[in-house]
C-alpha cells in the first residue's frame, strides 16, 4: 500500500514555515488551511515528517507522541494513517487496521485511510475465511467511501495550498488505490470480468506496475494469455524496481506457458543512452 504521504509532507512542510504558528512573525504571509497552533506543536509535526524517511519504529514513536501530546491537532488523522502504513511495513496488518480506523474515527474523510483499510483488507482475506464475505463487503465499503470523498468532496483543507495539478495527481492516484482494492475485492469473489475492469480503470488513472501485474493475473486467470503478457511485458520495459520486473518476468512465463508453448526469451532492454 502506497499512499500520498510524501506530496501531503511537502504540504506540511509548507504550512509548518507559513501556518499559524509561525504567522506572527514580520512579515509572515498566513497559509491557506488548518496549521499547527504553537511552535511546540509544528515541532511535533515536522518529526512526523523527518520521520516518513526513517524505518517504521521511528514513524510509531513520531505519530504517537504527536497524538499524545496535541489530541486536537488538525495533523491527527493524517498522522494516524501514515502509523497505520508503518504497522503495515513491519508485516502486522491487524495493527495497520486498527490505526487505520483510528484515523478514519479522527476524519471520516480521510480517502488515504480509506485505501488502506480496503486494500489490506482485501489482500487479506482468505478463502477458508468464515467471515470471508464480511471483510469483502467491509473492504468493497472502503474502497467507495474513497471515492466518493475523492470525487465529490474536493480539495482537503489540510492540502489547501496544492496547486490544481498537484491535487489533481494526488486525486488520481488515490482513485487508482480503490480500484485496486476493488479489482482484489472481486477477484476474491471469483468475479474476474469485474476484476479486470477495476485494475484497468487503475491504471487508466495511474500506470502503476503493481496494478499492471495485477492487470495481467485476471487477464491469466479469464484465460486472455496474450493480453496478460502484454501487460507483464509493459511492467518489464518500464522503470520499475528489480523486485517488480523479476516478478512480471515470471507471471510472463506462465502466461507464455499457458498458451501451450515454450516460454520465449523476454523483450530485449533498449540500448543505453549515449
Amino acid at each position: 500500500m502506497k499512499s500520498n504521504s510524501l506530496l501531503a509532507s511537502c504540504l506540511m512542510g509548507a504550512l509548518l514555515t507559513s501556518g499559524a504558528a509561525f504567522a506572527q512573525q514580520k512579515g509572515a504571509a498566513p497559509a491557506k488551511g488548518p496549521g499547527p497552533k504553537s511552535q511546540d506543536e509544528a515541532k511535533a509535526v515536522n518529526a512526523v515528517i523527518q520521520a516518513q524517511a526513517q524505518p517504521p519504529d521511528e514513524m510509531i514513536k513520531a505519530v504517537d507522541e504527536l497524538v499524545s501530546k496535541y489530541a486536537d491537532t488538525a495533523y491527527k488523522s493524517f498522522a494516524l494513517e501514515l502509523e497505520a502504513e508503518a504497522w503495515q511495513k513491519k508485516g502486522d496488518n491487524a495493527k495497520a487496521i486498527v490505526y487505520g480506523e483510528q484515523a478514519l474515527q479522527a476524519d471520516p474523510k480521510n480517502y488515504d485511510a480509506d485505501n488502506l483499510l480496503a486494500n489490506v483488507t482485501a489482500a487479506t482475506t482468505r478463502e477458508t475465511d468464515l467471515d470471508k464475505e464480511e471483510k469483502l463487503t467491509r473492504a468493497d465499503k472502503y474502497a467507495h467511501d474513497a471515492l466518493d470523498t475523492l470525487q465529490k468532496d474536493g480539495k482537503p483543507a489540510l492540502f489547501a495550498n496544492l496547486t490544481d495539478e498537484q491535487w489533481n495527481r494526488t486525486k488520481t492516484t488515490a482513485e487508482a488505490m480503490a480500484y485496486q482494492a476493488l479489482g482484489t475485492v472481486a477477484l476474491s469473489r471469483k468475479k474476474t470480468d469485474d476484476a479486470i475492469a477495476d485494475f484497468q480503470k487503475g491504471i487508466e488513472l495511474n500506470p502503476d506496475p503493481v496494478l499492471m501485474i495485477r492487470a495481467g493475473r485476471a487477464l491469466r486467470a479469464a484465460k486472455k494469455p496474450d493480453e496478460a503478457i502484454t501487460y507483464f511485458e509493459k511492467v518489464m520495459s518500464s522503470d520499475a524496481p528489480a523486485q517488480i520486473k523479476s516478478i512480471a518476468q515470471a507471471d510472463r512465463v506462465r502466461a507464455v506457458q499457458a498458451k501451450g508453448g515454450p516460454a520465449p526469451a523476454p523483450p530485449a532492454a533498449p540500448p543505453a543512452a549515449k
